[in-house]
């Protein structure tokens, strides 16, 4: 049996992750700052500092592959940021590089953040240089960067998503609070472009990644081949949840950025990190977030996505 250890197993992600995979045989460890009250069945869990590489070997030792989705998402800071998403990533890196018998694939979770947002009409593909616009995505970039550092027989992919939705995740669910609420903010602009891709799709993707050697060394957009604008996914939540369309609103650039620094006070004042901030506010600022998942398609085979609309019948039914 195959172990493939997963960091930010505890997460949205990473939970459905760890079942798709015990599903296919897999025995899955989960790498966690502190054991959860609620663990998965049959699933290990070892407890790690991603300040301390020792405790990254120790718990990634005997692992055939190494998934790496834990992130930081919200910070005040560039350098909360990096601490988590670029040091915490070397980190782990360095612990592979350094184990007893070397894993077979090293699998980045990284984001369409880490290449920026699109222009009107041309979703993102693998060939644009990169632009981030947010301190989220620039380091988002820089575990990249790290991730490629790898050596010796080591094998790596890295994905990037653009957003993830399915049951219970949360910052679509804070969204469909709102449009229950019958208020909604247009993200960029009311024509805004975006790219999304449901959970399973996502967990499908990363499983190929493990297995699929034509995806060896090479990075991927993974996404729904279709784009949506704002108006229209809030159509769907609110038609999935029965629910009004919502007043839909504008908001210009300076007083995103404005809300960004009244939540991050009242977050502070909280001692919560804030669930939106100045960073956020820069990709809100961004009219198009859209991606071509063509490579990966042509590499892999896999075509079959989760539309928008079934997916999020799915997510709230």
């Amino acid at each position: 049996m195959k172990t493939v250890a997963i960091t930010g197993g505890t997460g949205f992600i990473g939970s459905a992750l760890t079942r798709a995979l015990m599903a296919k045989g897999y025995q899955v460890r989960i790498f966690t700052r502190k054991l959860p009250s609620k663990r998965i069945d049959n699933a290990q869990y070892a407890v790690v500092s991603f300040d301390d590489p020792e405790t990254l070997r120790h718990a990634a030792e005997g692992a055939d592959y190494i998934v790496h989705m834990a992130a930081v998402l919200f910070s005040r800071t560039r350098a909360g940021f990096e601490k988590a998403n670029i040091t915490g990533t070397a980190n782990l890196v360095k612990a592979a590089g350094s184990l007893s018998k070397s894993p077979l694939k090293f699998i980045y979770i990284s984001s369409l953040a880490a290449g920026g947002p699109s222009r009107s009409g041309s979703p993102r593909d693998e060939s644009m240089p990169d632009a981030p616009v947010s301190n989220y995505g620039a380091s988002k970039l820089g575990g990249e960067k790290e991730v490629r550092q790898l050596r010796g027989s080591i094998r790596r992919t890295i994905l990037r998503p653009p957003i993830v939705y399915g049951k219970n995740e949360f910052a679509v669910s804070k969204i469909a609070a709102w449009v229950r609420k019958g208020f909604m903010v247009n993200a960029g602009s009311s024509d805004g472009a975006f790219s999304f891709i449901h959970v399973d799709d996502l967990t499908a993707a990363i499983i190929t990644a493990i297995e699929n050697p034509a995806t060896d060394g090479q990075t991927y957009y993974v996404c729904e081949n279709r784009t949506y604008a704002w108006h229209n996914f809030i159509e769907l939540l609110a038609a999935a949840m029965k629910v009004k369309m919502p007043f839909m609103l504008d908001l210009p650039k300076s007083l995103l950025s404005a809300l960004g620094i009244l939540y991050e006070g009242v977050s502070l004042l909280g001692g919560a990190e804030p669930v939106f901030n100045r960073d956020k506010a820069k990709e809100g600022a961004a009219s198009n977030w859209t991606a071509s998942s063509a490579k990966w398609e042509r590499d892999t085979g896999s075509r079959t996505w989760t539309g928008l609309e079934e997916g999020i019948k799915k997510t709230f039914s």
